[in-house]
């Protein structure tokens, strides 16, 4: 049987442990505060949710479905189609600008 919030956040021994409590609950943990601190605001978002009916963990994580929407990859940035420079010596490739054309170890690609 799993554990309530509550149970997890007194049970937590050090603020690695208080982490992933706090990630689930969308409490944001400042590491320079002591354990004591962190737990404290844990718990007052955990009865925050308790009265809202909310004691697990399972109960707190979104569906499936809804994460992989969320991670869709962004669209790529166009490139450049102007006209482009490249440095002679290492070979990167920049835009072409007239004070770097009068650069002699540029050349136009």
């Amino acid at each position: 049987m799993s554990k309530t919030l509550i149970e997890q956040i007194e049970a937590a021994e050090s603020k690695d442990d208080l982490e992933p409590l706090g990630t689930k609950l969308g409490v944001e943990i400042n590491k320079r505060q002591g354990v004591e601190t962190i737990r404290a605001e844990l718990l007052e978002a955990a009865e925050m949710l308790a009265e809202k009916g909310v004691t697990t963990s399972e109960e707190l994580e979104p569906d499936a479905g809804d994460h992989a929407a969320n991670n869709a990859p962004e669209p790529e940035k166009p490139k450049y189609k102007g006209r482009m420079l490249q440095h002679m010596k290492n070979g990167r490739t920049f835009p072409w600008t007239a004070a770097l054309a009068k650069s002699r170890y540029m050349k136009e690609v």
